[in-house]
């Protein structure tokens, strides 16, 4: 296929512009500076369209059969400013829509986050795609906005929209700020890692899943035109971030020592944030 691609240097963006490389696609990448790269190695390169969402044109998205959105500003815990959240995250992202619309793209596939649901998890066993949006940070505000308007675009337009909220994602090339690559940097170093008790429960997935998934939402048959489909992205685990840690932490080989409790927990932390999955994957064909 030919894509577009927006946030092909950040963390998720890189892994999904691989695997789309690595599976024989042709992408045009969108990236700000010439000096702006992966964060992973590449099997190849794409064409690089130099620029950013408030300066994109129709004719970028020229030729192109499907558009995956995965640029975002302010991803924890990485700071952005209200206005930042506002230009990048809702205005970016509508414009991308509209763009794609112009050029006479119909399907586009969306990366959301967990984080656009925020209080409404406490109601919660596993959360599903249908629920409220109660998002408790500006980052997790500024993607439900963007949610709301690219939804009710992709309707009035006819577009093919398949939207995937993302929950823990880990893996290499992530912000070193997270907790998986701090616990990494520990473990090869053989110091102990201080952790909060850990006893939040989340379901941690695998960037690589990730990128599948949004790959494979390319050419989803299901993803009906003025219909869009909304899904959460996980790995069906609901693990505490102790049990997440220790697993790791014995697959890395760690020599030091995990040590829970030492950091405090966050007072108004919620305790379980796991995803419903419904929809996530085609059902299986009918028996003949």
């Amino acid at each position: 296929m030919r894509l577009f691609l927006t946030g092909g240097t950040g963390f998720i963006g890189s892994h999904v512009l691989a695997a789309a490389l690595a599976a024989g696609h042709q992408v045009r990448a969108l990236r700000r500076s010439p000096a702006s790269a992966p964060v992973i190695p590449l099997p190849g390169e794409p064409e690089w369209c130099q620029g950013d969402l408030a300066s994109l044109e129709a004719s970028a998205l020229e030729g192109v059969e499907a558009v995956l959105h995965l640029a975002s500003a302010g991803v924890s815990p990485k700071p952005a400013s209200w206005e930042e959240l506002v230009q990048a995250n809702v205005a970016g992202s509508l414009r991308l829509l509209e763009r794609a619309a112009e050029a006479g793209v119909r399907r586009c596939v969306v990366a959301g986050s967990s984080h656009e649901y925020g209080n409404a998890a406490r109601r919660y066993e596993a959360i599903p795609p249908d629920a409220p949006l109660e998002p408790l940070s500006p980052y997790g505000a500024s993607k439900a906005a963007a949610f709301q308007l690219l939804r009710a675009f992709a309707i009035a337009r006819e577009l093919e929209l398949f939207y995937g909220r993302i929950f823990s994602a880990y893996g290499e090339g992530q912000f070193e700020g997270n907790v998986w690559p701090s616990l990494r940097r520990a473990a090869r170093s053989g110091d102990d890692f201080p952790m909060t008790s850990g006893r939040q429960i989340s379901d941690f997935i695998p960037v690589a899943e990730v990128a599948d998934h949004l790959l494979a939402a390319c050419t989803r048959p299901d993803v009906a035109a003025g219909v869009p489909l909304v899904v959460n992205i996980g790995s069906g685990a609901a693990t505490s971030l102790l049990a997440f840690a220790e697993a790791e932490w014995e697959r890395l080989g760690a020599t030091g020592r995990l040590r829970p409790g030492v950091l405090p927990d966050r007072p108004d932390q919620i305790e379980r944030y796991v995803p419903d999955l419904a929809g996530l994957r085609l059902p299986a064909p009918p028996l003949p």
